[in-house]
C-alpha cells in the first residue's frame, strides 16, 4: 500500500479482469507505452466482437436445430464475420495484371498552351549554370 504525504493510504488502482488480460497482450507484443483510453477501447472492441460472434452462433445452431452452440458454430460465425469486415489486397499477380493493363493505354500528349506558361529560356534561372543575360 502506498501512503501519501498526509497519511493517507492509498489503494491501488484496479482494473477489470478483462483489461488485465488486454495489458498483458500488450506487454506481452512489446508495447509498455499507452494511453489509459487504449485499454477501454480494445476492451470494449473484444465485447462487441465476441457478443457478435455468440449471436451469429446461436443463429447458425438454432438454423441446424441444434440444442446447443458448438465449436463448429463459432468458427463459421468467425469465418463469416471474418470474411465481412477483413480485406486481404490483391495478389501480386493481379496487381501487375492491372498495371500492364493501365499502362498499354498511353496517356495523351499535353496541348500546347496547358500548363504553366513560362517566360522565354533567357529569363528563366533552371539550367544548371546559368548566368544572368540581362
Amino acid at each position: 500500500m502506498n501512503v501519501s504525504g498526509d497519511g493517507e493510504r492509498k489503494q491501488p488502482p484496479t482494473i477489470p479482469k478483462e483489461a488485465q488480460v488486454i495489458v498483458t497482450i500488450l506487454r506481452d507484443l512489446g508495447i509498455q507505452d499507452y494511453e489509459p483510453g487504449v485499454l477501454t477501447q480494445l476492451v470494449e472492441f473484444s465485447y462487441r466482437y465476441v457478443t457478435k460472434v455468440l449471436e451469429d452462433a446461436k443463429v447458425y445452431s438454432g438454423h441446424a436445430r441444434k440444442r446447443a452452440i458448438d465449436i463448429e458454430d463459432i468458427r463459421l460465425a468467425v469465418q463469416v464475420l471474418t470474411e465481412q469486415t477483413v480485406t486481404t489486397p490483391p495478389t501480386r499477380e493481379i496487381l501487375l495484371e492491372l498495371a500492364q493493363t493501365k499502362n498499354d493505354v498511353p496517356m495523351p500528349l499535353p496541348r500546347s498552351g496547358a500548363g504553366l506558361r513560362l517566360p522565354p529560356d533567357r529569363h528563366c534561372l533552371t539550367s544548371t549554370n546559368y548566368r544572368n543575360n540581362f
